[in-house]
């Protein structure tokens, strides 16, 4: 399973560089995006391409991104019994979706050895996420190796609490936010 996501995504990120122009986008400009289990895809597509000379990625964007597999940050033993994402769904998540692979870094981005040359990135967590630590502790170590690295605690969040409450004012807000880092990125 695992292999397979992520070989369906390094597809789709080199289509996307070999037909942008088709599209109207320009293949100089690419931009990876994901939250929750995609923030996790996305910052593993990210660190293959660099690997594997895939294409250039010029920014990253991850929501409440799952980057790791231990299941041992503050956040994960503190919110275990949060609506939307809960210790035992995490737990589940990350048994089928690793399996065998809870120290591969492309399994789980914050794992790689090296996160240097990876392109700037726009972390958002929420408050109340047994996944915010993981998202805090990516960006640290984004930016101890280099990376300009934007990370935005939304206050008072649960996971996927964009999804939910679309209309919410701090989901208007953090949306914006996003669009912007998005945006100034991409048209600088």
């Amino acid at each position: 399973m695992l292999a397979q996501v992520g070989a369906d995504a390094c597809t789709a990120l080199l289509w996307t560089a070999a037909n942008a122009a088709e599209m109207g986008g320009d293949p100089a400009r690419i931009a990876v995006a994901g939250g929750s289990a995609g923030g996790n895809i996305a910052a593993s597509t990210v660190l293959r391409a660099r690997d594997q000379a895939g294409p250039r990625i010029l920014f990253q964007l991850l929501t409440y991104p799952g980057v790791d597999a231990g299941l041992t940050t503050h956040s994960a033993r503190e919110f275990t019994d949060t609506p939307v994402l809960n210790r035992a769904a995490l737990e589940w998540a990350v048994r089928y979706y690793a399996r065998d692979s809870h120290t591969a870094p492309y399994a789980f981005p914050v794992r790689a050895a090296d996160l240097g040359g990876l392109p700037p990135t726009c972390i958002a967590v929420a408050e109340i996420d047994p996944l915010r630590d993981e998202g805090r502790d990516y960006a640290a170590r984004l930016s101890a190796a280099g990376v300009t690295t934007e990370l935005v605690q939304v206050p008072g969040a649960v996971h996927g609490f964009d999804l939910l409450f679309p209309s919410a004012r701090i989901s208007e807000r953090s949306l914006a936010d996003q669009v912007r880092a998005l945006h100034d990125a991409l048209h600088p």
